[in-house]
């Protein structure tokens, strides 16, 4: 096979391994849960699970025990504990047997899954050795002897309680003392069998692996282990490459085909399922100090890190930039908890049934708007404080709230009428990613600090402009003059106050902390859900995250600031690295140094830290769109870094080319513009090229300045839908496609400036 098939070969399997994940992911996720049992903890049995979907470990004599438990159910195979217990969490599986020591140790790394005490069957677990070969019954009685005398001298409990037990520190195999003076002993095990067998730290761990460490180290043998899935164990020992097989399920049917050692431990087979389906409908029993030191995230920007600070301080901090964000790493078990408003926490609940919020709130707090410390800032403060005091007064806030907390209004945007602008145009910050407080309906704002924002335009005469922006850019941006004033949820904090004018608080809302149902005592929800297939559960997706409420529509917004912001950068870009690298070939030492010194800042300032100095600092009094900000900054990287690639396929270009041109008569700017330049261009686009679709790539951090790209707008649909996948498939398959287009484009070109290209491509097709 020559290289070019070889290389298609390797293509194809890479595409078919990518499809083959993306559909497993699709039949994981396109299904809804299935709803779960009503019943309390101490009525729930195993007879409540037939009819209902139930896993298989493939290759176990679970299946037998399936089937005659759960006659009704539907059933599907996995190859291992860690692929059913996922699909357990995800609802692909209403549950899954197991044995019961297995399930024990699951239930200590993973609390979210539990298991039915009841067992189906009282088993034992042993080593297995080949069967009728006298030098592994020789073995195996050699196992026997060391399982009873570890037994007698405490070994084995020691093993057990290590094993079974929480102290991660002590689950550590040691292979000191192996001296293999009597051979090497051939295991075989499968690694995902926690807490028997699995791989820690790049090695083979566990209950089993500990007890033949052991007896290999007493008997003077080295050991070898390897590793197979469940149903290859007993085929794998009986081919002769291993001595013996980790613990399994002892078997009249197994028995016939392996020789089993005493048994290791005793338990039996039981049910797995969801620990929610266990809780009943018990109440929330944690308070939030029972979270003290356990990971909390917080908001960048937001005041939720000096709360956790104060009142659970031994807790550990990772920021994130969204509440979808941080819904995302709660689920993903990334963080243990975060904070929310009242409002929030409620919304957040609905949208994702297996999270909680604490009653007990973390700390009590007031809400105000801001504006700069400025003439123009204490004029609109006194405004706005006059008119929270008239709304607080009429009852006009509590309305305000009364109806943005109401599911209903989820799907209508402020009413934008009556604003006449007559006194100006008012520059609005807000979040947008907090529902019910600021979020977006389609291309359009919505949520309680929003509605009260338009409606103090309206009475002070005021038009308004709205900036969805990360919380972390609100004060600089205020501060700086970007934005005149800001209503987003943000708690008036004295560290605040320095920088900027609060109003009179308008709201008041308790700080409460939302975490993961299992982690807080409480039961999932035993309302009924309906089971979606897969096909009804993608084309439910895609209808919530792109057609409802508009949502395409951010999308193609979104692609259109994108292909703006790239296409004037590269082309500015390009102008500039030209006009650099031009400057550098006049000689002169003061325009190469400064050539150098632009080049080498540009190149050691990360672009969003050069974006934001030039959008909250040079430019911001200027009231410079931020998308321009965002073309200058980029047009100013592009430029660095093109100048060095058009100054390296100049100098490439042999130097006989200039020489033979000026004998010919041609001139200096003749020469390097007829014939060095086009030879060169053809070397150096290629890479510029690869510069451009790296340009296109790292404007998906131009949120930052308060641009609504693709993948800000990829944010704002999560922050609507909470569900990440179809939002970051399609930003992902528009980069791509942009970057193929970038590729063309060049291509095009390319063949303009060397029409050998085109005539060398048509012959090689």
């Amino acid at each position: 096979m020559d290289r070019a098939k070889r290389t298609d070969l390797i293509i194809v399997i890479v595409l078919a391994a990518l499809v083959a994940a993306l559909v497993l992911h699709l039949v994981a996720g396109g299904q809804q849960k299935a709803s779960s049992p009503t019943t309390t903890a101490a009525e729930v049995t195993y007879q409540d699970y037939d009819g209902k979907t139930i896993g298989i470990l493939t290759g176990t004599n679970m299946e037998a025990e399936s089937f005659k438990h759960f006659p009704n159910s539907e059933y599907l195979y996995f190859d291992g504990y860690p692929n059913m217990n996922a699909a357990l969490e995800n609802g692909v599986i209403d549950a899954y047997l197991g044995d019961e020591p297995a399930l024990k140790s699951i239930h200590a790394q993973q609390p979210q899954i539990d298991y039915i005490k009841e067992r189906l069957t009282n088993n034992r677990y042993s080593f297995a050795f080949r069967k009728d070969d006298p030098r592994e019954k020789e073995l195996c009685d050699q196992f026997n002897e060391f399982l009873r005398k570890i037994k007698a001298d405490g070994t084995y409990d020691e093993i057990d309680a290590t094993w079974f037990g929480t102290d991660e520190s002590k689950k550590v195999v040691s292979l000191d003392g192996l001296t293999g003076e009597n051979g090497t002993i051939h295991v075989v095990t499968t690694s995902t069998d926690e807490p028997f067998s699995y791989i820690k730290d790049g090695q083979h761990v566990g209950y089993d692996i500990d007890v033949a460490v052991r007896f290999c180290r007493e008997n003077g043998y080295a050991i070898e282990i390897g590793d197979v899935d469940f149903q290859a164990r007993i085929p794998a020992l009986a081919s002769g490459q291993y001595e013996f097989t980790t613990t399994m399920n002892v078997t009249p049917e197994r028995e016939e085909a392996v020789l089993f050692s005493e048994p290791v431990s005793e338990g039996g087979i039981v049910v797995a399922v969801r620990s929610e389906d266990l809780a009943g409908t018990a109440q929330v029993a944690a308070q939030p100090s029972s979270f003290d030191g356990k990971r909390a995230g917080v908001i960048t920007g937001s005041f939720h890190d000096s709360v956790v600070e104060e009142c659970l301080p031994q807790s550990s901090i990772a920021n994130y930039d969204s509440y979808t964000d941080l819904m995302e790493a709660l689920n993903s078990e990334k963080i243990d908890y975060f904070l929310a408003s009242t409002e929030v926490a409620g919304s957040l609940m609905e949208s994702n049934p297996n999270i909680v919020a604490l009653p007990d709130p973390v700390k009590s707090l007031d809400i105000g708007a801001m504006f700069a410390k400025t003439p123009k800032g204490a004029e609109l403060k006194a405004q706005m404080d006059e008119f929270i005091v008239r709304m607080k007064a009429d009852g006009t806030l509590d309305t305000i709230y009364e109806y943005w907390n109401d599911p209903a209004s989820a799907s209508t945007p402020v009413d934008m009428s009556g604003l006449t602008g007559e006194n100006g145009t008012l520059r609005f910050a807000t979040s947008g990613t907090k529902v019910p407080v600021s979020f977006q309906v389609g291309d359009q704002i919505a949520g309680t600090d929003p509605d009260i924002a338009v409606r103090f335009c309206r009475a002070y005469g005021y038009g308004i402009d709205v900036s969805v922006v990360n919380t972390a850019g609100i004060i600089p941006g205020i501060t700086t003059g970007i934005y005149d004033f800001s209503l987003s949820d943000m708690v008036i904090t004295p560290e605040r106050q320095e920088s900027v004018n609060f109003s009179e608080p308008y709201h008041a809302t308790d700080m409460l902390l939302v975490c993961r149902k299992t982690d807080a005592g409480v039961t999932a929800d035993d309302s009924p859900q309906d089971e979606l297939g897969l096909i009804d559960g993608l084309a439910l997706s895609f209808e919530k995250n792109f057609v409802r409420e508009g949502r395409w529509k951010l999308i193609v917004q979104g692609v259109g600031t994108t292909c703006l912001i790239t296409s004037l950068s590269v082309l500015f870009g390009s102008a500039l690295a030209f006009g650099v690298c031009m400057l550098r070939r006049t000689g002169s030492r003061l325009a190469n140094l400064l050539a150098d010194i632009y080049v080498r800042l540009l190149q050691g300032t990360p672009t969003v830290v050069l974006l934001m100095i030039l959008y909250y600092v040079v430019f911001g009094r200027t009231g410079m769109p931020a998308v321009w900000v965002a073309i200058i900054g980029f047009t100013l990287n592009f430029g660095a870094y093109g100048s060095e690639i058009m100054r390296s396929g100049i100098e490439s270009v042999n130097a006989g080319q200039r020489e033979a041109a000026l004998a010919l008569g041609y001139t200096e700017h003749q020469a390097f513009f007829d014939f060095i330049f086009p030879q060169a261009a053809v070397r150096f686009l290629p890479v510029l090229r690869g510069e451009a679709v790296s340009l296109l790539k790292s404007t998906s951090i131009v949120g930052y300045i308060a641009i609504q790209d693709i993948t800000k707008m990829s944010d704002i649909i999560r922050s609507r839908t909470y569900e990440a996948f179809f939002p970051l498939i399609v930003t992902a398959v528009i980069y791509f496609v942009l970057a193929w287009l970038i590729a063309l484009l060049t291509k095009a070109l390319l063949a303009h400036i060397d029409p050998r290209q085109t005539a060398r491509q048509k012959r090689e097709a």
